[in-house]
């Protein structure tokens, strides 16, 4: 199983506990983590490589989606078919707790497809159709995506057109359109939007801007478990 990270230095210590349940849960995960250092200077559970992400060139700093409020690190998802040397990896914000075995998740069927990601039922945001996704948990069909070479096409449309959610949008947008993506058990993204069970599988803090010292959000207590 391929697991990747992605984040701006200010935020390599919020990644902590999501890299602790993780290794928890899914100890033999293969992780990759983009970021803005050849060295990643925390002290991670499992070996990791490390890709430093600080000297892209597909988007540049005056681009409509640069400066969004999720980093440059964040448009960088749909440029994994060139940057991870795999065919299939889960994408995983920092933001997250996971709480049980991925293994369902990793097997869901991909054939001729982009992606898995939970759908955004309970959000009112949908530009593109009746659906939207929540990017921010995905198994994305890195091989799929080079077949159908979008990546271009998504990074084109990036850095012409400013988007509420970044990259976000362009997986929705792309996706919608060619009918490229596949709806996952909400358990595996729990969060305000998403809807939630009574037995996740990972929590996401999303949409909570102070996750890291919110003490009233709701499911605190995975954060704490993992917090030191």
């Amino acid at each position: 199983m391929n697991i990747v990270y992605a984040m701006t230095r200010n935020v390599y210590g919020w990644a902590m506990p999501s890299m602790r349940s993780l290794y928890e849960h899914v100890p033999d995960a293969k992780v990759f983590i983009l970021c803005e250092d050849d060295i990643f200077p925390e002290e991670i559970p499992f070996d990791a490589t490390v890709i430093n992400v600080s000297g892209q060139t597909w988007f540049p700093p005056d681009g409509p989606n640069y400066h969004n409020p999720y980093s440059y690190i964040n448009l960088l998802k749909v440029c994994y078919p060139s940057l991870l040397p795999v065919d299939k990896v889960i994408h995983m914000d920092i933001d997250t707790i996971i709480c049980d075995d991925l293994g369902p998740m990793w097997d869901v069927d991909l054939s001729g497809k982009w992606f898995a990601a939970a759908r955004e039922d309970k959000g009112k945001y949908h530009p593109f159709g009746p659906a939207y996704y929540n990017m921010g948990i995905a198994v994305l069909n890195l091989e799929q995506l080079r077949m159908d070479n979008i990546q271009q096409q998504m990074v084109d449309y990036l850095n012409a057109f400013q988007q509420p959610w970044a990259d976000q949008d362009a997986w929705n947008l792309y996706a919608i359109m060619n009918e490229k993506a596949v709806a996952m058990p909400v358990r595996y993204n729990e969060n305000f939007a998403t809807g939630y069970t009574n037995s996740p599988a990972i929590v996401h803090y999303c949409g909570i801007r102070d996750w890291w010292t919110n003490r009233t959000m709701p499911r605190l207590e995975y954060l704490e478990k993992y917090r030191r």
